[in-house]
This record gives C-alpha cells, sequence and structure tokens, in this order.
C-alpha cells in the first residue's frame, strides 16, 4: 500500500509476509500461514506476498533455498517459524545464510515474536523507513555556524534514508510582515497579551505556505538571523508545527531534523529537540525554547534566551520516563537511552523550557567522552527497543 505522507508507517503501511516449506509441503499449506498471520498479527496489517517480503514464515523444514530465493537484498527481514515440523531448524540455516552474506534479518520463534512485542516493533519499523523514503524536507537559511557536527549532505540525506532536501535561502522569501497572523497560534495564546505574538503567527504563516507550496514533510530553520535582524524569533512557529506533528527543527540542524522524522514516523510524535545544558554524575540537563505545546505544560511565554528578544516557549514538561535520541552526522551511528525526569531546573542562563533527566553510569559517561552533537531529541515514553530496532534496520550502529 502507498504511504500516505505524513501518516506513521504504522497507519498505513501493510507489512509483506511471505511463506516456504518444503517442496512436497500440503497444498493447504498457504492457506495455513495466513491463517497463523492472522492469528498474530491485527486484521488488515497485512499482505500475503511472493516477492520482497518483511517477514518470511517458515511452515517447515527443507524450506531454507526457497526463503533464500523469496528474500530481498535490499530489504532486511524477519524470519518466523512455526513450532515443529523442522521450522525452526530451517530458520536457524537461513539466518546463518544472511550474516555469511552481509544481509540484516531477525530470527524469532513466531509466537515468542507476537508475545515480546517484536513482532509489532518490525511493522512499525518497516512502515516507518517506506514512509520516510521519498520524502522532502526543507533547510531555511543555513546550518548555524556553530553547529560543526550536525550537518548533513544532501547527498547522504537521499543516500541513505531516502529523504530529498531543498535549500531555501532567506532571500528567496518573501517578507514575513506581509502574512496574515496565523489564527491557530493567536488563538492559543489569546489570553496571554504578550508584545510580539502578531510576528511570532505571520512567521509560522510563512512557514506553513513554504511547506505548502514545496511539498515539504519536514523543515529546519536558521532562526537566529531571523531574531537578529528583525527582532522576531521563530520558536513559537515551531513548536505549533511540532505540536501538528510536522517535524520543525532550529538553527538549520539537519541531524536533528532527521532524527525527528524518523521518530514521527515509527511513533506518531514529534520528539523535542533541546541543547545539552549539563551533566552531573548521573543526569543531563536539557533545556530549549521550542517545545512542542502539547510536550509541555504550565506555558508561559517567555523572551528568547541567547538575544532576550520576542517570545520563547517556557513549559514543565510533562513526562515521568523518557527516552533520548541522537544521530551522527554521517546517518551511520545513533545515541539511544532511556531514563526518569527527576526535576525541573529553572537556570536562568540557560533555554527556557528546561528539564533533568536520570540517566545510567555508562550513558553519561558517552554523553561526556564520545557525544555525536549537542542536541538531544527527547521522546516522551520509553521506547529504546522500538528505536534499536529502527537502526538495526539500515545497520545504524548504537554507540553509548
Amino acid at each position: 500500500m502507498p504511504q500516505k505522507k505524513g501518516d506513521t508507517g504504522l497507519e498505513q503501511y501493510m507489512v509483506r509476509i511471505a511463506w516456504t516449506a518444503h517442496r512436497g509441503a500440503p497444498t493447504d499449506t498457504g492457506a495455513q500461514a495466513e491463517d497463523i498471520m492472522q492469528r498474530l498479527l491485527p486484521a488488515g496489517s497485512f499482505v500475503m506476498t511472493a516477492s520482497q517480503p518483511d517477514i518470511i514464515l517458515f511452515m517447515s523444514g527443507g524450506s531454507e533455498r526457497r526463503a533464500i530465493e523469496l528474500s530481498d537484498p535490499e530489504r532486511p527481514v524477519l524470519l518466523l517459524s512455526i513450532r515443529g515440523n523442522n521450522a525452526y531448524a530451517a530458520a536457524t540455516e537461513v539466518m546463518a545464510w544472511m550474516v555469511n552474506n552481509d544481509r540484516t534479518a531477525i530470527l524469532s520463534d513466531a509466537d515468542d515474536a507476537a508475545e515480546s512485542g517484536l513482532l509489532d516493533r518490525w511493522r512499525r519499523v518497516a512502515g516507518a523507513w517506506a514512509g520516510l523514503s521519498d520524502s522532502r524536507a526543507g533547510l531555511i537559511g543555513t546550518v548555524s555556524e556553530w553547529l560543526v557536527a550536525s550537518d548533513v549532505p544532501a547527498a547522504i540525506l537521499r543516500q541513505k534514508f531516502g529523504i530529498t532536501l531543498a535549500e531555501i535561502p532567506w532571500n528567496n522569501l518573501p517578507d514575513y510582515t506581509g502574512q496574515t497572523p496565523d489564527e491557530v497560534l493567536t488563538e492559543r495564546f489569546a489570553g496571554h497579551n504578550a508584545a510580539g505574538l502578531t510576528e511570532a503567527a505571520q512567521v509560522l504563516t510563512l512557514f506553513r505556505r513554504i511547506i505548502a507550496e514545496r511539498n515539504l514533510d519536514a523543515i529546519t530553520v536558521e532562526c537566529f538571523s531571523l531574531v537578529q535582524q528583525r527582532k522576531v524569533t521563530a520558536c513559537l512557529a515551531l513548536a505549533q508545527l511540532n505540536t501538528e506533528r510536522t517535524p520543525a527543527a532550529c538553527e538549520g540542524d539537519l541531524v536533528s531534523m532527521t532524527g525527528m522524522m524518523l521518530i514521527r514516523a515509527v511513533t506518531g510524535s514529534v520528539p523535542w529537540m533541546a541543547n545539552t545544558t549539563r551533566l552531573t554524575s548521573s543526569t543531563i540537563i536539557l533545556s530549549h525554547c521550542t517545545a512542542a505545546f502539547d510536550f509541555v505544560s504550565g506555558i508561559k511565554l517567555s523572551t528568547h534566551y541567547e538575544t532576550d528578544c520576542s517570545l520563547a516557549v517556557a513549559g514543565r514538561v510533562d513526562a515521568q520516563d523518557v527516552t533520548l535520541f541522537r544521530l551522527s552526522d554521517t546517518l551511520d551511528r545513533a545515541f539511544i537511552a532511556e531514563g526518569r525526569v527527576v526535576s525541573h531546573p529553572q537556570i536562568t542562563k540557560a533555554c527556557r523550557t528546561q528539564v533533568e533527566i536520570e540517566l545510567p553510569d555508562n550513558q553519561i559517561e558517552g554523553l561526556r567522552k564520545k557525544p555525536l552533537g549537542n542536541h538531544l531529541l527527547v521522546v516522551p515514553c520509553r521506547c529504546q527497543e522500538l528505536l534499536r530496532l529502527l537502526c538495526r534496520y539500515k545497520n545504524i550502529k548504537v554507540v553509548s
């Protein structure tokens, strides 16, 4: 089934399942295989196929060569077996072949995969990568000069993740002051009477126009030139887009934007992009001014930290358990960590939304000694297993 732009893989993707058995298998083996998958997966979430499978179900021994014929060299595969009939033995032999031939595959008993959640995670991951393919993203302005580890060449974005990047200079865009203020944003903060809200809503209208005209699925914005030259921030506009599940990163950070797109595709939520503000012996303090409005509560419209101009989002992170994620600028490594929110600091000299998260010791050390970059993405739930599988699918090495 084609992937609908903006939808998650889980919502739209029909996982492709093939079955294999020995040459003399009963004629109803295919029907039995479909019945098994109907028991293990939600109705309407899969299709039986004889080409490009995401899953191969082993119904018996003697099925190894057929499984290899079914597999697609460019497509990772989950090898599942029924219990009995030497099915697991056959799947094990094929798994060994996959390893020896540098193929990406995972081996599991079918019922175990369903009970452990592996089957659902695999469906999410396959759908996420299918959905990300042929997506479009926009870089408004340039990558901020201080982001020396957060630039990704357009060719690598396209080659590795299937994302086409449109580079959009600020001087090619109309002036934001000519835009009608976005009503969604002005109505959201109608009672705040905040100076600069109208201008922030005009910036959002401009971004919406760019997204629509260029058919973009995500943007990242080099925003400091805007606030320095025009005294208006993009913080509220980006926060609103992220609230609406359109990934919108700031500072022209292409690594963060890519990670936000990936997490959106697999979870349905856009994570919070945040600065590494401080590391202690057991915690990390993160802060930033663009938190999505449904990511925080008790929202106040403060000024932008670095410039003390315009408006920024100051709120309390509601989640208690979180997952941190960060890609490398070569898109071949990732940092993933689950943690627990332990406090909500109010540091004067830091971006406006702040949180302190407790992490395992080895991951604190990894962030201190070998970070992949300043910005980390915060997902408001524990989803480490899902994100690790997401990376394994594309041979992205998880570092700690």
